[in-house]
């Protein structure tokens, strides 16, 4: 082969791997879910909830008006964010960030939970203004009953981020929610940045929930088919918890959705694994896809 056939053959390959890891870091992939949920109502049936997690912005690689786009074409009954809206490592631009909050609640109504990234962001104490001008609720170790129009109520309960050793260690991070006692026959969402405690949110049946969301993982960083994540803070390699629906193995009526994430880690690139925006829709066992 010569010379310029060999130039040109490795011009061709760099500009294919260039090309590969631009769209796995930008290209935004949507991943739709039908979970049964045993305790669901049948009027609520065909509810629709966008899950977005780890933005990281202002360090998001992701076109913004693209994600509003897809979501708006979705028409969601709620829009859910999971942690890391923020980057710890920039200050956020409280503009842009309280802009695009203002057009996810034009979808739809939002809640928030914090993630690490989050109450470490050099900027923190703009957040919950943030939060309350774009109209966001944000969920500390709260609890809501909430009614859609045509709808039957059901809880929405998010969990605050452990900013001390002593709370990262607590055995029931989900101790300080406190689910009234005329709503606890309601369908459960909670929202919950961390997933490989999935176990621990279900210790006390007073209060766990019926499906969790979380993110935190980004999918493993870099996927493997067949095999999975090979990284994920919290779980360390070959973690168990990255992406997808999983099934409580103590009772399978209680499951969790994990959003591999929208935004970047610490480690630049993703690789097998495209930002990804969740659709979950909920159905009655009957009617079970998952």
């Amino acid at each position: 082969m010569s010379m310029k056939k060999k130039l040109t053959k490795s011009l061709a390959t760099i500009g294919g791997v260039a090309a590969y890891l631009y769209t796995q870091n930008r290209w935004i992939e949507k991943t739709e879910y039908v979970i049964s949920l045993e305790n669901l109502d049948s009027q609520n049936e065909g509810i629709k909830i966008a899950h977005l997690s780890d933005i990281h912005m202002p360090n998001q690689d992701i076109n913004l008006e693209k994600l509003l786009e897809i979501i708006k074409d979705e028409q969601p009954d709620f829009i859910f964010m999971t942690g890391d809206q923020v980057d710890a490592a920039y200050p956020f631009d409280v503009k842009e960030t309280t802009a695009f909050f203002k057009q996810l609640t034009k979808i739809a109504p939002v809640y928030a939970v914090n993630g690490n990234h989050d109450i470490h962001s050099p900027n923190i104490d703009q957040l919950p203004e943030v939060y309350e001008e774009s109209g966001v609720t944000l969920l500390v170790d709260d609890v809501y009953s909430v009614l859609l129009p045509g709808r039957r109520p059901l809880v929405i309960m998010g969990l605050a981020e452990p900013t001390t050793l002593l709370q990262k260690q607590l055995s029931d991070p989900m101790k300080p929610i406190i689910i009234r006692d005329d709503w606890q026959e309601q369908t459960r969402l909670l929202l919950a940045h961390r997933p490989e405690r999935f176990e621990k949110y279900h210790q006390d049946s007073a209060n766990e929930p019926d499906l969790t969301f979380s993110g935190h993982a980004h999918g493993g960083q870099i996927r493997i088919p067949k095999i999975g994540g090979l990284f994920s803070p919290g779980q360390g390699k070959m973690p168990k918890h990255t992406a997808g629906v999983f099934v409580l193995a103590s009772d399978q009526t209680k499951k969790m959705v994990i959003s591999r994430g929208l935004g970047p880690s610490q480690f630049p690139l993703r690789i097998n694994n495209r930002p990804e925006l969740v659709m979950v829709t909920l159905k009655k066992p009957s009617q079970d896809k998952i």
